[in-house]
């Protein structure tokens, strides 16, 4: 069967792709400890085993995987991705601004890979690659953040920089204990948000430090979030968590019960939407998918549903 790399995917000649199942393989070079350039034969070998032609493409810079699916997904049946959460992340918003549906394999080589333990995608790169050629696709929801997708988190407020500001080779040598260690220093300098919202028609206004939404098991590989089944992911609906900013450690300590529960109370806000508008005292940063997502006065948060097609 045909196998080809190219560092240029419009080298891809129109030949190659009018074969009846072609995939195209998009590895970040740079993920975890760059380990996927290692496997690039194994990952070529193990999906010919599945599709007539495989198109092999090294993304080169932040932005450039996105531009690609843009350009290219609705000429392959399939797209796979190996790389962290960022890699899924353009993946996925390249998909959404091309308006294609390929099935979505995923081959994760990142720290914490959220998505991959929500959609129980083995962290191995073997294991992935044999799940990605004997799986099936499954639809699931995709989250919006104004006009950006996501796969799994958007945030803003304490800790949410921690992902895109430590570091690429002290994530890659320390793995999930660089966010673990960054995000302790930040823990008695918490500053208040103020956050308004309308839940259930009613306003709500109050002081924060922290607001995630969610379609995700995990999130940072911490369970915020009770069930275990992946049909939650898929059933419109996104998973909101709001922390009230705590004034006194007593208050604090309540804070983190309700987290390490997984159950609400007076510091802790849990509710699912569809679709949520936050409005803050000023800019909030947010997060998306571990990955800095832009500063907002106000922004709508919605789910797509079914918007994705994940081999699993």
């Amino acid at each position: 069967m045909p196998y080809r790399a190219f560092q240029d995917v419009h080298s891809v000649t129109e030949e190659a792709l009018t074969v009846d199942k072609n995939v195209l393989l998009i590895i970040n070079p740079n993920s975890g400890d760059g380990e996927a350039k290692r496997w690039v034969y194994d990952m070529t070998a193990g999906l010919l085993s599945r599709f007539d032609f495989v198109t092999v493409y090294f993304s080169k810079c932040a932005g450039d995987i996105m531009r690609v699916v843009r350009e290219k997904s609705g000429d392959y049946e399939a797209v796979v991705c190996c790389g962290g959460d960022g890699t899924l992340n353009e993946t996925i918003t390249g998909i959404y601004l091309a308006d294609t549906s390929p099935m979505l394999g995923y081959i994760p080589t990142g720290t914490v890979n959220d998505f991959a333990t929500s959609h129980k995608i083995p962290k191995g790169i073997k294991g992935a690659i044999e799940k990605i050629v004997s799986g099936t696709p499954v639809e699931y929801d995709v989250g919006l953040l104004g006009d950006r997708p996501f796969s799994y988190v958007a945030a803003f407020g304490a800790f949410t920089d921690v992902a895109y500001l430590t570091p690429q080779e002290i994530k890659a040598s320390l793995g999930r204990t660089a966010y673990i260690a960054e995000a302790a220093k930040r823990l008695f300098s918490l500053t208040p948000i103020e956050v308004s919202y309308t839940q259930d028609g009613k306003e709500i206004s109050d002081k924060f430090i922290y607001g995630m939404v969610a379609n995700s098991k995990t999130v940072g590989g911490i369970r915020f979030f009770e069930g275990n089944s992946r049909e939650a992911l898929r059933d419109g609906e996104l998973e909101v968590l709001l922390i009230r900013f705590p004034d006194t450690a007593g208050q604090l300590q309540q804070a983190l019960s309700g987290i390490l529960t997984q159950k609400a109370n007076d510091f802790v806000y849990k509710f699912t939407v569809s679709e949520i508008t936050f409005r803050f005292g000023g800019s909030a940063p947010w997060t998306l998918d571990g990955e800095f997502g832009g500063d907002y006065r106000e922004v709508t948060v919605k789910c797509l549903p079914s918007r994705i097609r994940v081999i699993e």
